[in-house]
């Protein structure tokens, strides 16, 4: 009897081979899938720094500051200004001791730069719940540190004056944001990432158009701050087109639109700059043009005071 040869293709190769490859290339796709989505995983879960928009791509180089120790930093220098009216009484001194006590503790909280100046930390958050802030990059991080919630900042890489009123931010436009937080306070700053590019005059135009449709809807009050200067290696580096003078240029036009509208000119500029006019290293990150994570501080604490 003729034994049954079995069935082959033109290669001689077997079904049963064909199938056995196939089931292992098959084994080798599922688990490099598997293994791919585990180290991406890893990778999410790992990564302890905030997401960093920049107009370059230099790292992060400070942790992020938590809200709750600012809040906690208050809480001491309420327990302290207790302790020291305790004190006060108990030694029968009068009003004027108390009053310095009192100004000692403000004190703590204080930061004091390289170039001499002391910048005031404390601010209240409860202050800002109703506040919204409008900008760019460097607005973003008032929530990416935890300084306020996400609510209270309509912010995103790259946004000008120019496309506020158009773009949309986590699914929401800028009126849809007015509408729904109703907020009492407006706080803007913006335009780093166009005065290296656009003419001034055009970009403060821009700002005025803004400033006039937000005050023409809704009720909040609004405050235009100053952007903020640039250190004198951001200057040199020719690809942020950022230079001392041109954001001057541009400060000193956007007070003056300002000045004709019902919004109020804030001189953020003024107070984040050393005595060169370029920003201070104590406050910039490592780009030269965004905030160390204390310098948001600084900055809610200097708006608080200059709102109140």
């Amino acid at each position: 009897m003729a034994t049954k040869r079995k069935k082959t293709n033109k290669f001689g190769i077997t079904p049963s081979v064909i199938f056995l490859n196939l089931t292992v290339i098959m084994f080798l796709v599922i688990v490099c899938f598997f293994a791919y989505n585990v180290i991406k995983e890893d990778e999410i879960q790992t990564s302890s720094e905030p997401p960093f928009t920049a107009v370059t791509d230099k790292p992060v180089t400070s942790a992020p500051q938590s809200a709750p120790e600012t809040e906690s930093s208050n809480e001491s220098m309420t327990s302290q200004d207790s302790d020291s009216s305790s004190s006060t009484e108990s030694n029968s001194s009068d009003s004027t001791e108390t009053s310095d006590t009192e100004s000692s503790s403000v004190e703590n909280s204080e930061d004091t730069s390289s170039e001499g100046e002391v910048q005031d930390t404390y601010f209240d958050r409860e202050y800002f719940d109703d506040a919204l802030f409008i900008g760019d990059s460097i607005s973003t991080g008032l929530s990416l540190y935890g300084f306020l919630d996400e609510e209270n900042v309509f912010a995103t890489q790259g946004l000008a004056p120019s496309t506020v009123l158009t773009i949309e931010i986590d699914g929401k436009t800028f009126s849809d944001k007015i509408t729904s937080f109703k907020p009492e306070k407006i706080f803007i700053m913006l335009g780093t990432n166009s005065v290296g590019y656009a003419d001034a005059a055009d970009l403060v135009d821009s700002m005025k158009t803004l400033v006039n449709d937000i005050t023409s809807t809704c009720k909040s009050k609004v405050y235009v701050l100053s952007i903020p200067p640039v250190t004198k290696d951001a200057e040199a580096n020719q690809s942020n087109y950022l230079t001392k003078e041109a954001i001057n240029e541009y400060n000193n036009k956007l007070k003056a639109v300002v000045e004709g509208t019902k919004a109020e000119f804030i001189d953020f500029n003024a107070m984040l700059s050393d005595s060169d006019g370029y920003f201070n290293e104590d406050y910039a990150e490592m780009d030269g043009i965004h905030f160390m994570g204390s310098t948001y501080q600084v900055m809610l604490s200097y708006l608080q005071k200059q709102t109140s």
